[in-house]
Formats: C-alpha cells, structure tokens, sequence
C-alpha cells in the first residue's frame, strides 16, 4: 500500500506502508541460487546473522540491531556464522521501525559493522542483504513487459545492488533510505520483498563499507485493471498498472520512461544518537579486529576449531592466498579470487607491482593496503625488492594514504632505477 505523507513544506512524498520486506529479486536472472554466496568485497555478508527467521547485523560487542516489525522474544537465537547468542532482550527505537536486541553478556561478538555517518548515503551504490522469496512470473501489462511477481519464499540468503536515490521522511518512522528497482539499472539490480525484513544495506563511506540501512517496505500492491487480482511484485515499470493508496486504487498512466517501483530502508544515520543512548556504555566506534575476531566473520565454530583449513598459514577457498595474506590484504578467506589491488583508489588486493616514471626516472613501485597499528591486526608489512630473485632488501621510498582507522594505503618505490639495473623485482 502506498501512503501519501504531506511535509512541512507541502511536498508529497510515498511511502510503502503496509507491506514489510523479505527477499532479494533481481532484473538479471531468476535463478534462487544467484548471489546465494559471499560477493567476496567484504560489502556487508560478513556481518549478517540470522534471527527469526530473519536477517540481523551486530553492531556492539552485546547488541545487534535488525527491523521492530519482524517480531521475536528473548531467549531466542541469534546465529552469527553458525555461532548461536542467546537474546536478553530488546529495545525499541520510538520513531522508527528499527529494534536492537542484547545478547548474554558471557558471549560478545568478537566483531561487528561499522554504521554510517550518513555523508555517503545519497547516490552511493549500496549492498543489499536478505532472504525470502524467489524471483516469480513475469507481469505483462497490454504486451509490455513490467517485472516479475513475488515468487515462492525460500529463506535463502541473497545479496544484491542498488542505488540510494534520496531520503523520504516520515513524521511517524523516521527517515527511510528509498532505491528503486531500474531497468536498465546496475548488473547486479535488485528488489525486495516479504522475507527481507531486517537485512542491511551497506554503502562505502571513507574506505569501509558501513551500516546505512535496515529493510522496512516495499511499494505495493498492484492489480491490473480495476477487475485484476492485487498482487505484490518487483516491478520495473508501474505504467499501466493501479496501486493502492489509502483503501483506494490509483492508476500509473502508461508514459514513455519506465516508472519503477522501490524500497525503503530505516536509515540508520537518522538514529546514531538514539543508537548510541541504548547500547552504552558499549559504543559503535570501529573495532580493534585481531585474526581471530575476524575469523569469526566467514568461519562458523567448527571450521574455526580446524586450523588445517582457517589457520592463517591455511588457505580455505584454494586460491593460493592463504588466510593470513586475506586478513592483511582486505580479501574474503571464503572467495576464491586472485586479483591486484587497483592503483592509487584501491581498497583490497593483492599487491600491485609496476614501473612508474618519478621525478623522471623510471622505477619498480609495489602498492598495497595494510591495517594501521591501531586496528589491533599485530602485523607488519614490509616491502622488498631484488635484482636476482635471491637477496631481497627493505629499501625504497614509501608514500601513505590513510582511509580509515583500520586501512591505509602504501606506495614503495624502489631506491634503483632501471639505469641503475635491468631487471628488478618487488615483493611483501
């Protein structure tokens, strides 16, 4: 149902109201098993747990915070990994949809996501978490294809894109973070639906990917013609169709651009001081992550408990990069994945080695992200380079660029030239 919300300045804004989200569907495909793993980017899946059927995100050692309306009890299970944290109980925020859950005291997440300040969120492309329903049958409209309806609920965790096109205000449920489902959109475009509820949206502030958003709407229901079936859907073009708004059925007159449907988000930003009242004295602020806590966000116990397959000098997903290498280079231990950093904006890969002319001389430069010495990682990296493969050696010049308070970026040039050697080399 769409609900019509007058601001103080008379603008008219919609909000989906009455029908809650649970599920990724995507423009793509209409396989259930597609994004059914990691994106490997460390967008947000590491920090989804599962709660009442439903998604949830830790963001204090004993908190976690996920949507009022999906309901639950204490004593229910969070599962974190296939870890499980009993809830004591909850706190309900007073304006908006959003609920955070404390967990025993005897067991604290050893880590948990970052949240937004907000300064990103307008126009970033956000990761989008849930599980729910599948992609159903398509809806044609007059012999224009116009999405597809909501298909069977599977519970199957699912990750997609979507682009943040603005905030839309509610005098009652605070602020809402509103995407909507574009075609074409992005390669990974995606909807919600019933089954969602509770999942994060992620959205990339100061080299991090943060908490912005949890899953609270969708725009719904449809029919079409006045003598149609209502019907829930992910709809990339409304022309043609009616909506309900308020107990009465609106028509979408049919226009020549696509009028798409969307979702909303409870947008976190909007809530850090409520967030930060209810989880003292525990704060959101980023967390020290050692090997271990950072296990803890691909591992379950089990795998844990074997350090032939997730000790650091293991390599889990067999990409040749052991786990170690993965925690100290931002890469996902569960991805399967060999690639260079991108030089100069990137944030994770392997190191990127090339000769590059400086102050006009050519030489070898090796370029990384490390964690700083106060992210709590314990490493230190060290740059080499060598002429024969042999006799390695710490020299060169290094250049910083600091992202965040656990990644900053290194760039070493080699104290050789290619006048000084043919041949050179570069390593961490």
């Amino acid at each position: 149902m769409k609900l019509c919300i007058s601001t103080a300045l008379g603008v008219w804004l919609v909000v989906a109201a009455s029908q809650r989200c649970a599920a990724v569907i995507f423009s793509a495909t209409g396989d259930p098993q597609y994004h059914s793993t990691t994106p490997g980017d460390n967008s947000g899946w590491q920090y989804e747990g599962q709660f009442s059927g439903f998604l949830g995100v830790p963001i204090a050692p004993h908190f976690f915070i996920t949507a009022k309306h999906i309901g639950g009890t204490a004593g229910d299970v969070f599962d974190f990994h296939g870890d499980s944290y009993t809830t004591l109980g909850f706190i309900d925020s007073p304006a908006t949809d959003l609920r955070i859950w404390q967990v025993a005291a005897n067991k604290p997440f050893p880590s948990y996501a970052p949240l937004s300040s907000g300064a990103a969120d307008i126009g970033a492309t956000a990761a989008v978490f849930g599980r729910g329903t599948q992609r159903g049958s398509e809806v044609v409209v007059a012999g224009a294809a116009k999405g597809w309806t909501w298909g069977p609920s599977d519970g199957v965790e699912r990750w997609g894109r979507n682009i943040v096109v603005d905030v839309v205000p509610d005098p009652t449920r605070g602020e809402f973070l509103h995407c909507t489902f574009d075609n074409p959109g992005l390669a990974d475009e995606c909807h919600l639906s019933t089954g969602d509820s509770g999942g994060g949206m992620f959205v990339l502030e100061n080299g991090l990917w943060r908490l912005a958003g949890i899953h609270y709407a969708v725009d719904g229901p449809f029919r079409i013609g006045p003598l149609g079936a209502e019907f829930y859907a992910a709809l990339y073009d409304e022309g043609g169709l009616e909506y309900l708004d308020n107990g009465a059925w609106i028509s979408v007159p049919e226009q020549t651009a696509n009028i798409p449907s969307g979702f909303y988000s409870s947008r976190i930003a909007a809530s850090l001081a409520w967030i930060a009242a209810t989880i003292a004295p525990e704060t959101n602020s980023l967390p020290q992550e050692s090997y271990s806590a950072w296990q803890s966000l691909y591992f379950t116990p089990a795998q844990i408990a074997t350090p032939a397959t997730t000790g650091p000098m293991a390599d889990f997903d067999g990409d040749g990069i052991d786990n170690l290498l993965e925690f100290a280079l931002n890469l996902d231990p569960t991805c399967n994945e060999q690639a260079p950093m991108l030089s100069n904006t990137g944030l994770r890969g392997l190191p990127a080695v090339r000769l590059e002319n400086i102050a006009g001389t050519d030489r070898l430069t090796i370029e990384f992200v490390r964690r700083t010495s106060g992210s709590g990682a314990g490493l230190t990296y060290t740059p080499e380079f060598s002429s024969d493969l042999n006799a390695w050696q710490a020299v060169g010049t290094s250049s910083i660029t600091p992202l965040n308070p656990r990644w900053e970026r290194v760039k070493t040039a080699d104290s050789l030239t290619t006048m000084d050697t043919p041949r050179r080399f570069a390593r961490l």
